[in-house]
């Protein structure tokens, strides 16, 4: 063998351990982003259990007898206070919902968020149906949901989710 073979067999053995190396450590970050993703999915679960805890004590702490009377008459027979808290109660609500929509938790699975709209949204109400109602359709019309990534990549995403609040909110106005 003469010294250029040698260097050759030499240089293609390095570029091969080189290679070897860089594989390896796409395996250990995959890995890493892996388990990095359940760690966020988890978290984002938590936080999702803990504003729906909070929006369950927020109802029973602002919502009594004489409200909830009110509120299947409609938002208008509500005094001006209970419909700010009503309203901003239903906004967080809608927020938190179509944030977790957006972020694909559950898989988007309509079940999950027709059971959620109907249980925090308290769509049993027609003064709750009454400020959803607002919400949808200021949305619809302002196309306020999408970001310009999400109009590239899906368009009708979030779309999707108010349509399912409509569904929801057709169940209770027949």
């Amino acid at each position: 063998m003469e010294l250029i073979e040698i260097a050759q067999l030499v240089t293609g053995l390095a570029t091969l351990i080189v290679a070897s190396v860089l594989i390896w450590q796409m395996f250990i970050q995959k890995k890493t982003l892996d388990i990095a993703h359940k760690d966020a999915d988890s978290s984002m679960s938590l936080s999702a259990v803990q504003v729906h805890a909070e929006n369950g004590k927020w109802i029973s702490e602002n919502i009594n007898k004489s409200m909830v009377e009110k509120m299947s008459k409609g938002s208008e027979y509500l005094e001006e206070d209970e419909k700010l808290k009503l309203g901003a109660h239903i906004r967080n609500v809608h927020l938190v919902l179509s944030t977790e929509w957006r972020l694909g938790r559950r898989d988007r699975l309509a079940t999950y968020y027709k059971t959620m709209y109907r249980m925090y949204g308290l769509m049993k109400y027609k003064a709750s149906r009454d400020i959803f109602k607002e919400i949808v359709e200021r949305q619809l019309s302002s196309d306020s949901f999408n970001t310009k990534s999400e109009s590239k990549s899906n368009p009708n995403l979030q779309e999707k989710l108010l349509v399912l609040v409509k569904e929801v909110y057709e169940e209770f106005e027949s």
